[in-house]
């Protein structure tokens, strides 16, 4: 593969961890919801499944990175995300459901960890790359799944999580292959110390940002259908936005590319957080098309930069051999936020009958981790 083509091809490993098994999901819901009858904490807890599984398979590569490597764990994470987005198409009893959900939150922890170490050992604007890859799987399914829902009706979500299995498979064909063209960074069996008490208004941001972001990507279609409809056309309003979220994660590179190179503090977490506070909020401040449209480019351009910055920041302060121990330890507060996420908003949204509630909640602890991470400041030189 021509180097050039690496980072992108490798950012598959993004956009099937994160961008259809995780974010797929928002897409998906509102269908599911009408066919098997969930309310608003079931759906949350069909998310926080998937958190789980996200946070055991943190741990689980905090764990085995110095023994197994991070491109095996990439590889298997893919493929056994890629499968259970397959079974989630396959069945309609809700705890069979759960356990594909906590499966493919398994499979992505690997995937997404060590996908964003190997892009470090290409480069900063590398990592970038490779988590905006999401917006691949955010595209997609905007492009398609509205209109699907529209034409065959909410039965049409197994058929959905089918196709998006579909659509995984090649993706995670190239960005193993690109994995190829990459040195791993782990040494077997050695473990490299790092100090993580420096690191923790970073990692603190971090989990803050697990907790917040979610509720926004797992309700606002279902907060649109409430709020907007009958006024809109639901699937191409819908379409539109889910769309729009994954060409601004894209584009978010080059937006980006000034904030983050040369720094090693914690400032491109804090900005990127700030941009998504005020897309999460929007919405509720301005209830409109154009409130809705503003949101998802900001949101979009912000959400997978969080994710960067973290990267970013252990990938310039710490030495090569901790990378994959620093990031798993990062990753697991995050997706503990993200496992306490959905279902508190669902539970706050079903508490107060207002999916708004939820939301505004998610806007304000996301503006809190900004505050934190603008403390971070460069570790010594190691």
């Amino acid at each position: 593969m021509k180097p050039a083509l690496i980072s992108w091809a490798l950012s598959g490993g993004a956009a099937v961890s994160v961008g259809f098994a995780r974010f797929g999901y928002a897409l998906i819901l509102p269908a599911m919801q009408t066919d098997l009858g969930l309310n608003y904490a079931q759906a949350g807890w069909l998310n926080t499944a998937n958190a789980l599984g996200y946070l055991l398979g943190a741990l689980l590569t905090l764990l085995c990175v110095s023994r197994w490597g991070n491109r095996r764990l990439f590889v298997a994470g893919l493929a056994l995300t890629t499968a259970a987005l397959l079974a989630s198409g396959m069945t309609h009893h809700f705890h069979l459901i759960t356990l594909f959900r906590f499966l493919a939150g398994f499979g992505a922890a690997g995937a997404f960890i060590c996908g964003g170490v190997l892009s470090g050992v290409v480069g900063t604007h590398a990592i970038v790359i490779f988590f905006s890859g999401g917006g691949v799987g955010m595209l997609a399914t905007g492009a398609l799944l509205p209109w699907l829902f529209d034409a065959a009706g909410p039965a049409a979500w197994t058929w959905a999580w089918i196709a998006c299995a579909a659509i995984c498979a090649p993706l995670s064909w190239a960005a193993i292959a690109a994995m190829r063209g990459i040195a791993e960074p782990s040494t077997p069996g050695m473990r490299a110390p790092w100090p993580w008490r420096p690191c923790l208004p970073e990692f603190t941001a971090y989990f803050l940002f697990g907790l917040g972001y979610i509720a926004y990507m797992t309700f606002i279609v279902a907060w649109l259908r409430k709020a907007l409809a009958p006024a809109i056309s639901v699937a191409a309003t819908t379409s539109i936005m889910w769309s729009l979220l994954g060409v601004m994660t894209l584009l978010a590179p080059l937006i980006w590319r000034p904030v983050f190179n040369g720094r090693r503090n914690g400032w491109p977490m804090a900005a990127s957080m700030t941009v998504l506070a005020v897309g999460a909020a929007l919405p509720l401040a301005f209830p409109t098309l154009a409130g809705l449209w503003l949101s998802a480019a900001l949101v979009g351009s912000s959400v997978f930069m969080v994710p960067s910055a973290a990267t970013a920041f252990v990938k310039t302060n710490l030495p090569r051999p901790a990378w994959g121990s620093a990031l798993a330890v990062a990753t697991s507060l995050f997706a503990l936020g993200q496992t306490i996420g959905p279902v508190a908003a669902g539970w706050l949204s079903d508490l107060t009958g207002s999916l708004s509630m939820g939301l505004a909640a998610s806007a304000a602890v996301l503006v809190i981790g900004a505050l934190i991470a603008m403390t971070q400041k460069p570790l010594e030189s190691q």
